[in-house]
């Protein structure tokens, strides 16, 4: 049997000619885009996040979303040269790390702190030692 002449047959082109002036969109600039909006969000939400500032007499913080079943109010003692915003972050920072703790204010006149919390959670005594550290607790 003698051989044949094989003819080439073009490739198929699967894609037609509109498909192939069409742009593929810039997947990578895009993601790295959406990245940095984020990031921007993020930063600029949360900036003044630590700050605490003197409103009225008194600055509150809201530590987390609890059922609040409790209240209490506890006494605080601010040397006379001392900074009652200063003292409000310590107490914040140290109450931001019990679970149960929901909306904290701290009064300049009359220094106090009142507590909301979830007695499921926590208790009175409790909040105490957590802020014993701190040194802003009265005795």
């Amino acid at each position: 049997m003698g051989k044949g002449k094989r003819t080439k047959k073009p490739a198929a082109n699967p894609q037609t000619p509109a498909a192939q002036n069409k742009r593929k969109a810039p997947v990578i600039p895009l993601t790295i885009g959406v990245v940095v909006i984020l990031i921007a969000i993020a930063v600029i939400a949360g900036g003044g996040a630590n700050s605490v500032a003197l409103v009225d007499g008194q600055v509150s913080r809201t530590i987390a979303t609890v059922d609040e079943c409790a209240s209490t109010v506890l006494t605080l003692s601010i040397p006379p040269d001392g900074d009652t915003e200063e003292a409000a972050a310590a107490i914040f920072d140290a109450l931001s790390k019990t679970v149960g703790v929901g909306e904290v204010t701290v009064y300049e006149e009359n220094p106090r702190v009142q507590i909301e919390y979830c007695q499921s959670y926590t208790s009175e005594p409790e909040l105490r030692s957590v802020l014993a550290p701190t040194g802003y607790l009265a005795p």
